[in-house]
């Protein structure tokens, strides 16, 4: 069985905001958010810590979601050190830490403390709804994954289907296919029906966000990023 399922974010707080009058009720809601706003980063940070995600890494798509733009703005918000390619294939990935600078990667001046041609040793995958092309973009991403895991490198799921179709049988291949070569999966706003049957009988590390905006305080975490503006 897989380690189990880590919740995090404002399922048990209750904020409650009290009106006054003209601007003391005003200062009220101000806190009210403020106190929100800290706990839904106090809930994320009281989570254990991921296995450890080593550099060079990779970072590529399967299917579509909306929330993979947030994903990457959270990224270039926190300057974390990754190459982005949408649809990189193995072929590409194996020309190692750099290939992503000449892409649509934003991030890319982090490498410059690597040797351009350093294998990756971390492959991190945003995994959306299944798409009318994902069916076959299931090998591509098998391909890497059995690639990075050939250099004794780190798979990890990072799924924001927060709309697309649930129980899906596109899906359900994805997971069954990629579950038995990933170490962490995690399901930010995303329901976990779609891995509960490939899940069973692996172990590795699954965390469950509420929100996809908890995210934040697990990649300046555990990404080694850091907030633009300290």
């Amino acid at each position: 069985m897989y380690q189990g399922i880590l919740q995090v974010g404002l399922k048990s707080f209750t904020i409650y905001v009290c009106f006054g009058f003209r601007g003391w009720s005003v200062l009220r809601i101000y806190l009210s958010f403020v106190i929100a706003l800290v706990a839904v980063v106090v809930c994320a940070y009281n989570t254990y810590p991921l296995p450890v995600i080593e550099e060079p890494l990779l970072m590529t798509v399967w299917g579509y979601s909306p929330e993979i733009n947030t994903v990457n703005y959270f990224c270039g918000s926190l300057f974390v050190p990754r190459d982005y390619v949408t649809d990189v294939t193995v072929e590409e990935s194996r020309k190692g830490a750099g290939y992503g600078l000449d892409s649509d990667d934003s991030s890319g001046e982090f490498y410059r403390f690597y040797t351009r041609g350093t294998p990756y040793r971390s492959l991190v995958v945003l995994a959306g709804s299944a798409v009318d092309s994902s069916k076959e973009d299931i090998d591509r991403i098998e391909e890497l994954a059995v690639y990075i895991k050939s250099e004794q490198g780190m798979v990890m799921i990072i799924d924001v289907d927060t709309e697309g179709m649930r129980d899906g049988p596109i899906k359900k291949e994805f997971a069954r296919r990629l579950i038995p070569l990933t170490d962490i999966i995690i399901l930010a706003e995303s329901p976990i029906s779609n891995y509960v049957s490939a899940l069973e009988g692996h172990s590795l590390f699954v965390l469950e966000l509420p929100m996809i905006i908890d995210l934040l305080a697990i990649f300046e975490r555990d990404f080694g990023g850091g907030r633009c503006c300290d």
